[in-house]
């Protein structure tokens, strides 16, 4: 999780918060290559095994079984393209959805009304809503527990600050 720090400034479109999600990959795309030309190498030496032992059967399922791997492997590192970007600004909520392929969904809703609640659901990771009277959507979702907790704290103290001001007044300076 991103977090882009507070502004001086006040204004309808500066933002207040802003935080950009992305499903988390314990390998990149550099070390995704390496396993797979491993895994290539080894399908490829045990092949050859079979192929002098005469096992011509074992050939063919050890090479769908490679096959649906690097597709396995590809569609993984694919869906890490997904993002989710949240911006708050002094008129409204902004959460943008982007998909794999390049695709975005966005929702836009005022900050009159607008609470961020973290629902705890037994057994598994709680759910972060953002929402107001009427609407409200599900931010966050590919995050673990301990990262949406953060999520949440810092979603209202964002919100805390955007309805509790601190006007400097030249006259109270000390």
């Amino acid at each position: 999780m991103e977090q882009i720090a507070e502004p001086q400034l006040a204004g309808p479109d500066i933002e207040l918060f802003q935080a950009v999600l992305r499903p988390y990959r314990s390998m990149g795309w550099r070390g995704m290559a390496i396993l797979c030309g491993v895994l290539v190498a080894a399908s490829v030496l045990v092949n050859s095994l079979m192929f002098l032992l005469g096992a011509f059967p074992v050939i063919g399922f050890n090479g769908a079984e490679l096959i649906l791997a690097l597709t396995m492997f590809w569609l993984n590192m694919r869906a890490a393209r997904a993002s989710e970007v949240i911006v708050l600004t002094q008129d409204h909520l902004t959460v943008t959805w982007t998909d794999p392929r390049g695709r975005r969904n966005r929702v836009e809703m005022g900050t009159a009304w607008l609470t961020a609640m973290l629902e705890e659901r037994r057994g598994s990771v709680p759910v972060l809503t953002v929402g107001g009277r009427q609407k409200r959507v599900t931010v966050g979702a590919h995050l673990g527990d301990f990262e949406k907790r953060e999520l949440a704290q810092a979603l209202q103290a964002a919100l805390e600050r955007l309805r509790s001001p601190r006007f400097d007044n030249v006259q109270t300076r000390d």
